[in-house]
């Protein structure tokens, strides 16, 4: 098989199965019928000599060779999409994109929703979708493009040189408590402090940095609940004695509208560090760029909030 011989509308049709595991889909992103999408695939698994996509459910899954060939791929289409590009300087206001972003509920809450708000106003089609972040899949959804962006607040070390990371700021950490809790009227000592009952949500490492502070007292936060989501916290912390410790910038949010008192936190300031991550086949993507200009403008904003 020669280069000549290859339609770069395969290459397309490859990049939108890669981004919506779904014939129909992808179909729909790119205005063709599914039967178009269902001969293309063929003829790309003829080309690669691979499946490609096998079925489970209603999704399609890619298979090593697909996930291969992604990375490839989508810069394959983002140097064509520059190339073809008329040659007159970036528009957001003008432009039309869709981008997935994988973060926690905490991260759709403090960076996500505000930059929906933001591009509402400067790039009304512009639009961003949230994701839920798994740490052990967000660098390969990066790489087969079902997420454009990861918002990670655990800085774990990154050992992936085609990912790029941008530090966006450090979000200070804030302990909240129902106003009639008795630890939001004094200054709690740590081993009260530690024994009061806290809430881990998951995703949140907010208790885990709170417990290696405690370690040099041997001490640790009583956790009594685990829970899934910051909505089950939020409820656990207006019903019941348990602690809710969060971001400053969520924090304010929840103190505005619930009320929410704050507590004494009896070590030094701690802070979670967020930070951006992508994909290098986006670096020259002037529509990726610019959002990533804008959730680092949105940090920045935040950080001098809080």
């Amino acid at each position: 098989m020669h280069l000549r011989e290859i339609d770069a509308n395969l290459l397309v049709t490859l990049d939108a199965l890669l981004v919506d595991a779904s014939v129909s889909r992808a179909a729909e992103r790119l205005g063709r019928s599914a039967s178009a999408i269902s001969h293309a695939l063929a003829k790309l698994r003829e080309i690669f000599d691979d499946e490609l996509f096998v079925r489970a459910g209603q999704r399609l899954v890619p298979t090593a060779k697909a996930l291969e060939l992604a990375p490839t791929v989508h810069v394959i289409l983002a140097g064509m999409e520059s190339l073809l590009r008329p040659n007159k300087p970036f528009d957001p206001s003008e432009t039309s994109r869709d981008f997935a972003v994988a973060t926690s509920e905490a991260g759709e809450l403090m960076l996500v929703q505000p930059l929906r708000q933001r591009l509402q106003r400067l790039a009304p089609s512009v639009r961003v979708g949230w994701t839920p972040s798994n740490r052990a899949d967000d660098t390969d959804a990066l790489r087969n493009g079902r997420s454009h962006f990861v918002i990670d607040i655990e800085s774990v070390p990154l050992h992936a040189p085609d990912i790029r990371t941008l530090k966006l700021c450090d979000d200070a950490l804030v302990t909240l408590a129902r106003p009639s809790h008795k630890l939001a009227r004094a200054k709690p000592n740590a081993a009260a402090f530690a024994g009061a009952g806290h809430i881990a949500v998951h995703g949140l490492p907010t208790v885990e940095l709170m417990d290696r502070e405690l370690a040099g007292k041997t001490l640790a936060c009583a956790v009594t609940s685990r829970v899934s989501s910051m909505l089950v916290g939020l409820l656990l912390a207006l019903n019941s004695d348990a602690l809710l410790t969060v971001p400053a910038s969520l924090a304010a949010i929840l103190e505005r509208q619930f009320k929410l008192a704050r507590v004494h936190q009896p070590f030094r300031p701690l802070a979670l560090p967020l930070r951006l991550m992508w994909h290098s086949s986006y670096d020259r993507d002037e529509c990726h760029a610019w959002v990533r200009g804008e959730f680092a403008h949105l940090a920045r904003e935040m950080e001098e909030r809080t």
